[in-house]
């Protein structure tokens, strides 16, 4: 059975991983690094208000959270000029009391991501009539992705994006429906046999509520995990429910996947 450290471990190295391919002309133009603190990581993207590129991980598992960790990753923030941030916090985080150090630091809850694993089994196809198949990204898409996710998020992200295509750990899936992209998801393979989900668009009922694309799109990705020796993936659900009772979570079920935690999003 994995620990929280290292369920949180491999998103964190899949975000340092991300940021270090971006060029040396884009980070310092998007004023972009990230800085270890209190045994977690603050991601900071100076230049633009993206919660996703502002966001801290993995406190409170190598050391407890304390007033003096908070205070400094908001030196982090304040010193990068960006007041736009989050914090991950889940109840097996150090100290038991650390929701009420985030509110006498003036944080409130905004939000929260049920995190998910799979460990590898048997994967189990959807039977659908619609004819959606999946392709890996290639250097002949890599554009075409970038501007499919692009034009949904809006993020100030062109060329840093497209670089990730051929970066050693990343796979990029793309999922067309009669021939036109209806929905893509990447994967990230790190140490000890682990993967960590990330860069969906559109996100399941967050965005959409087609949930057939994204749920193809999985057994690809369980697939490729199970023929590159992948022992576990992690996913979020980014629209928890309080009795994890919605489609969402059922489907996720049927993929295999466990619900681990809820991780809270605390900001000011």
């Amino acid at each position: 059975m994995l620990t929280p450290l290292q369920i949180e471990a491999i998103e964190i190295e899949a975000w340092e991983n991300m940021f270090d391919a971006a060029s040396a002309e884009f980070k310092e133009q998007m004023n972009m690094y990230y800085v270890k603190v209190g045994g977690g990581i603050c991601l900071v993207f100076g230049k633009h208000p993206v919660v996703h590129f502002n966001m801290i991980m993995g406190l409170g598992l190598s050391e407890p959270i304390t007033k003096e960790i908070l205070q400094q990753v908001e030196a982090v923030y304040k010193k990068a000029n960006q007041s736009t941030y989050m914090i991950h916090y889940f109840e097996q985080m150090q100290p038991a009391n650390a929701p009420s150090i985030f509110e006498e630091m003036g944080y409130v809850v905004k939000g929260g991501w049920e995190r998910i694993i799979w460990e590898k089994q048997p994967v189990k196809p959807l039977h659908t009539e619609r004819n959606i198949t999946v392709r890996l990204v290639d250097e002949s898409t890599a554009s075409t992705w970038e501007k499919f996710v692009l034009d949904i998020y809006k993020y100030p992200a062109h060329d840093w994006l497209r670089s990730l295509w051929n970066v050693k750990g990343w796979t990029h899936f793309l999922a067309y429906e009669n021939d036109a992209i209806v929905a893509c998801r990447s994967m990230y393979i790190g140490k000890n046999n682990l993967a960590w989900t990330g860069i969906d668009t559109p996100v399941p009922i967050v965005m959409t509520n087609d949930l057939v694309p994204d749920r193809i799109l999985f057994e690809h990705l369980q697939k490729y995990c199970i023929d590159n020796g992948v022992e576990y993936l992690m996913a979020d659900i980014e629209k928890p429910s309080a009795e994890r009772d919605t489609v969402i979570y059922k489907q996720f079920e049927e993929l295999g996947f466990k619900v681990e935690y809820l991780r809270k999003l605390y900001r000011k």
